[in-house]
């Protein structure tokens, strides 16, 4: 815009000692690109102003976060003051400060969950039927429930939970804890707050990527900086891919350029569906990043970083991959990491994975989320909270995959 502008004035400069008819095309044609220009800074502006209500909200008044909230939603945030954890519950009727319990119990309940949930701590795999992961599990749920979701006094009438989480609780599968209502992750009220009155209009198909080739060879130093090992070929993400995505990038086609450019070719998206590696940098949570197909331009690893520099134009993305949820805590301001990323980047909603997630049973919770939540008869389908749910209960009731391994680690953030 500032270079047509510019060319547009020397014109106009010059014309000025011509006919008057000239001079107004010009002059016409000066404006014109100042107009362009001023519709460009903006439009920045606009984007960098949401994006930063993503990462730094401004805190909003409780009377807006209590207006925007349904008669069945509940607003639980945590936090520690001092060594005691406390939890703020607000509802349409009504605000509370609800006393816990001290951190050492509470991390001593958590260590116990993470013991008994080997993906919780990078285990080997999913546990033995009647191993003592397995029987441990009830009594872990329990202590949990018992500290953090038991004194909130929820009434019967809150069917989803809104739920801000803090610290060492961060990583807890908070569907095990809240039953049966349905459960959604947001960085903060005011986050909460500001997604929803920007909600975006519904959109368009799905965009689904899966299979990358990752027998492509890749550059040394960028697997030395991701830390990445061999990549194993996902191949059940071919058939995910093309289970929920009605336009597909699969081998080859799953490059950093390809997506770019096939996001581009929407104004917005119903979901955009990303099945592959997941590579989690706790350490330097900018650079924990997707593995994809490399190219000649691109290394094939998206990271946090470049999420962060583009435009995903999309109601919800699906991050089908290991370990998504996970990044840095940063106290109060929550993890950082690839969720984030996606937010800020224009996505409203991410779902995405709290450990290292089996492939069967991820493959098969992702289908009935998508029959459930964008049905192909043309029909409204149901919240993303609500298909979410539905679709762990779904696998949970299939005797092979009935451990909370396989179907827990699934969060909606947004």
């Amino acid at each position: 815009e500032g270079a047509d502008e510019a060319v547009a004035h020397y014109h106009y400069r010059r014309a000025l000692g011509s006919d008057d008819e000239e001079a107004g095309r010009w002059r016409a044609e000066l404006l014109a690109a100042r107009d362009r220009r001023e519709e460009a800074i903006g439009r920045i502006q606009r984007k960098a102003k949401a994006g930063a209500q993503v990462v730094y909200p401004e805190p909003a008044p409780l009377a807006s976060v209590r207006a925007r909230l349904s008669p069945h939603e509940a607003l639980v945030l945590y936090a520690m003051l001092k060594d005691v954890w406390v939890a703020l519950v607000v509802t349409k009727e009504e605000v509370r400060i609800v006393s816990l319990a001290g951190d050492e119990e509470i991390e001593r309940a958590c260590e116990l969950e993470r013991g008994v949930v080997p993906g919780m701590v990078r285990g080997p795999g999913p546990p033995e039927p009647g191993s003592a992961s397995w029987e441990g599990l009830d009594a872990a749920v329990a202590a949990l429930r018992k500290l953090l979701v038991t004194p909130l006094a929820l009434g019967p009438g809150v069917r989803r939970v809104l739920l801000s989480p803090h610290g060492a609780i961060s990583y807890l599968p908070f569907c095990l804890l809240f039953g049966k209502r349905e459960v959604a992750y947001v960085p903060s009220g005011s986050t909460y707050l500001h997604l929803s009155e920007k909600a975006p209009a519904r959109g368009e198909g799905v965009l689904a990527l899966g299979d990358p080739d990752y027998g492509r060879e890749r550059n040394a130093a960028a697997l030395r900086v991701h830390r990445a090992g061999r990549l194993v070929p996902l191949p059940a993400t071919k058939e995910e891919a093309r289970a929920v995505g009605d336009v597909v990038l699969l081998g080859g086609s799953a490059t950093e350029a390809k997506l770019a450019e096939t996001l581009a070719g929407r104004r917005r998206w119903r979901a955009v569906h990303l099945a592959c590696h997941g590579l989690v940098d706790t350490e330097r949570p900018t650079l924990s990043s997707l593995a994809i197909t490399p190219d000649g331009r691109n290394d094939g690893f998206l990271t946090c970083l470049e999420v962060f520099r583009m435009e995903i134009p999309a109601e919800l993305v699906v991050l089908s991959a290991c370990e998504t949820a996970v990044g840095k805590v940063y106290g109060a301001e929550g993890i950082v990491g690839l969720t984030r990323a996606f937010m800020y980047a224009g996505a409203p909603s991410v779902i995405c994975s709290l450990w290292k997630v089996d492939d069967a049973a991820t493959q098969a919770l992702m289908i009935k989320f998508y029959e459930l939540w964008n049905p192909q008869d043309g029909s409204k389908g149901v919240s993303a909270a609500a298909a979410l749910k539905l679709a762990q209960e779904h696998i949970r009731s299939q005797e092979k995959w009935s451990h909370p391994y396989y179907w827990a680690a699934w969060v909606l953030w947004g």
